[in-house]
């Protein structure tokens, strides 16, 4: 019997966490552009489609708009905008389980004419992979989402040869964004077969990218098209970025190519993660529609002004309700002159007129809200001041509720109201008899305003006060400093968004000069090996070098997962111990083949360096061979050979294991030896591969390659 798996807070299970300094997160998250052709309010149902897919989460969100749901591991908002000539959505969605921290934003804006854009990113805290939300297919499903003229829906299609032309025509169309990937077909296998097999590894492709199967004559019909550098080889994955350019091999480049070998390597799902992973670089690579980008800082504007001055609105409303209200007389700096004793014969709920405050206290700017005075009684004479009430401590620790009466009290550190002792005096007043309180509750214990309040003395420890006019000048003063800080902090937001805009902006022309580059190693590498073919066909018949032929003649590979297999025509003078599938994982990160060109040149390099040695023509060690290359041979530049790491790496055994690869026992009788030496091939973004070697050209006349991949820890990473 099997049971069912326990249900996680968050995401699918996933132990992939990475380190900070190896992620780049174009890679793991998650983040598709839909453009939505549709009729009628199509974001009330992007509005239904996201609270269906909450509740199957277990988040229930409560009617209307805005709404928002928080519990220990769940923050989630739903709010709209109507901004100039759009009317905008956005979720905003952060939960916490077993897998740490996830953020999902859904964001929908549509234009009046009825078109518009979603955009959906999930990203996650700890550097994990972030898996297609079901709410994407949900959304393709439930909208009309195109590309171009072309529906994107979550399918695989096969093509054969009666439909190549509306494939051509997908890959031509200039309104296409979203990536091609394709497979084909060998001749006479079945194609639903293949189309099984691509189904499994185009998972993670929904709302990103189209799916495409070819016979294997669609597969021709499409070499001849647009040249022999732009087709598929069967067991292989091409990406098909936008506006291919027919026959030019440099334009090859940019549609990136999984080898067989490294799918034939990985478990469908691992090698679906890894075909969602180009497909979200590209996908990164585009730039953001402006109007979701203005409606996603209009929505961050409007978080950040809620969160800092959410209360402002309260400052014109009614004051919340005082649990006792407490009005001390004001303190007066002269002595104030008697009150008269009430009369027998008045009303007992005739309290005698406060004395009046003096000149400077009268003349005191008026608070920016008034709080409202209790009436007084028709008795009354319209001469008497009637004491207005003050709010309580829930009302003064909120902003904005922080008025008081023209004439205010004073109150002890205790809590009591405290007055002249004179005015006690000519009064007849005790502490426990009748004081000079406010009207606003004559029924209020009269004797309950001698006991100490604890929330006043609580609030006058908080603030550091002992008055109640202090306690109010604190909040005032708190008011304006958050007024600032919010000011800071919408400078800050306005900030962010130009260096993004900015980061955007190089990232585009970093791409557009790693792609230059690629082209320029590439005919630098055809001229030097026409130079080289040239060389020893000149040389008399007789003379010619069969070897030299052979090399010249050989055919570069074009990525990291072909190399292992290019280097077995190297054997005589190379060989590779190491491990190919740590090789081929290079290929997602060197996008346009800069490091795999540079690897075989390095190890072009080597195998000549061997045979130099081997036939006589050169007799000094590797860096002597890379300073003086003889004529013929091929080089590498010197300053990216080094001999040795670091004293401190070579002193921890651990970092020393990392870099024990396999040898023949020829070479070495334990199997094994410990290659500092290395080539250094550049830098991937955050990626730097290393090739480490070791030398045997003195003994079995080889140099061994075992380790071709990202760079091995250093001392500097502890």
């Amino acid at each position: 019997m099997t049971t069912a798996a326990p249900r996680r807070t968050g995401r699918r299970a996933d132990t992939s966490a990475l380190e900070d300094s190896t992620v780049d997160h174009r890679y793991y998250d998650f983040s598709t552009r839909l453009r939505v052709l549709d009729e009628g309010d199509w974001t009330s149902r992007l509005e239904s489609t996201v609270r269906v897919w909450l509740a199957e989460k277990s988040i229930p969100m409560p009617a209307g708009i805005p709404s928002a749901h928080t519990s220990e591991s769940v923050d989630a908002k739903i709010d709209r905008l109507e901004l100039p000539g759009v009317a905008a959505f956005r979720l905003t969605l952060a939960e916490v389980g077993e897998q740490g921290e996830w953020r999902t934003e859904v964001l929908g804006v549509a234009r009046e004419r009825g078109d518009g854009w979603i955009s959906v990113t999930v990203h996650s805290q700890e550097n994990r992979f972030a898996n297609r939300p079901r709410v994407v297919p949900r959304l393709l499903e439930g909208l009309e989402v195109r590309d171009g003229s072309s529906e994107l829906l979550d399918d695989t299609w096969i093509v054969e040869t009666s439909h190549v032309g509306e494939f051509f025509q997908l890959l031509a169309d200039p309104g296409r964004n979203a990536p091609v990937f394709v497979t084909a077909a060998r001749p006479g296998v079945e194609l639903g077969k293949v189309g099984k097999w691509m189904e499994l590894r185009s998972r993670e492709l929904a709302g990103l990218a189209h799916s495409y199967v070819l016979s294997a004559e669609a597969n021709a019909q499409l070499m001849r098209a647009l040249g022999e550098a732009h087709g598929v080889r069967p067991g292989t994955i091409r990406s098909f970025a936008p506006n291919p350019v027919a026959h030019d091999r440099e334009d090859a480049l940019r549609h990136r190519v999984v080898g067989a070998q490294r799918l034939n390597s990985l478990p469908s799902r691992a090698a679906g993660a890894l075909i969602g992973r180009i497909a979200r670089f590209e996908a990164a690579g585009r730039p953001e529609p402006a109007v979701l980008r203005d409606a996603r800082r209009a929505f961050d504007r409007k978080a950040l002004e809620d969160r800092l001055r959410g209360r402002r609105a309260r400052r014109s409303g009614q004051p919340l309700a005082p649990s006792r209200p407490i009005v001390p007389s004001r303190p007066t700096t002269e002595p104030a002159s008697p009150s008269p004793a009430p009369s027998a014969e008045a009303p007992a709920d005739t309290l005698p007129s406060p004395a009046p405050g003096p000149p400077e206290e009268s003349a005191r700017e008026e608070p920016r809200t008034e709080v409202p005075s209790a009436p007084p009684p028709a008795e009354e004479s319209e001469t008497a001041a009637a004491p207005q009430p003050v709010p309580s401590p829930t009302e003064a620790e909120e902003p904005g509720a922080t008025d008081s009466p023209e004439s205010e009290p004073t109150t002890d550190v205790e809590g009591r109201t405290t007055g002249k002792a004179s005015d006690r005096a000519a009064s007849g007043t005790t502490p426990g008899g009748p004081s000079n309180v406010s009207e606003a509750e004559p029924d209020a214990p009269s004797e309950g305003l001698d006991t100490p309040d604890p929330h006043l003395a609580e609030l006058f420890a908080l603030t550091g006060v002992t008055s109640l006019a202090a306690v109010l000048d604190h909040l005032r003063a708190q008011e304006d400093l958050l007024e600032e800080v919010a000011e800071e902090a919408q400078e800050a937001l306005a900030e962010r968004d130009r260096h993004a805009d900015t980061a955007e902006q190089l990232q585009r022309a970093v791409g557009d000069l790693e792609l230059e580059l690629s082209s320029e190693l590439t005919r630098r590498q055809t001229a030097e090996q026409n130079a080289r073919l040239l060389s020893v066909y000149q040389a008399p018949e007789e003379e010619r070098d069969p070897e030299a032929i052979r090399l010249v003649e050989l055919r570069a590979p074009e990525q990291f997962s072909e190399v292992p297999d290019a280097m077995r025509k190297l054997r005589e003078y190379l060989e590779f111990t190491g491990d190919a599938a740590v090789t081929a994982a290079l290929d997602e990160y060197d996008t346009v083949n800069i490091s795999a060109k540079k690897c075989w040149d390095g190890l072009l390099a080597l195998h000549d360096y061997a045979r130099a040695r081997s036939t006589g023509v050169h007799e000094g060690g590797l860096v002597d061979y890379l300073r003086t290359t003889p004529h013929g041979f091929h080089g590498f530049g010197v300053s990216n050979c080094a001999t040795q790491e670091s004293g401190p790496t070579k002193e921890q055994k651990d970092l020393a294991e990392q870099r024990r690869f396999t040898v023949p026992t020829t070479v070495d009788p334990s199997g094994a030896v410990v290659m500092w030496p290395h080539l250094k091939l550049g830098k991937i973004g955050r990626i730097s591969p290393r090739l480490h070697f070791h030398d045997d050209v003195a003994g079995t006349g080889k140099v061994y390659v075992g380790y071709i991949g990202r760079h091995l820890g250093i001392s500097s990473d502890r």
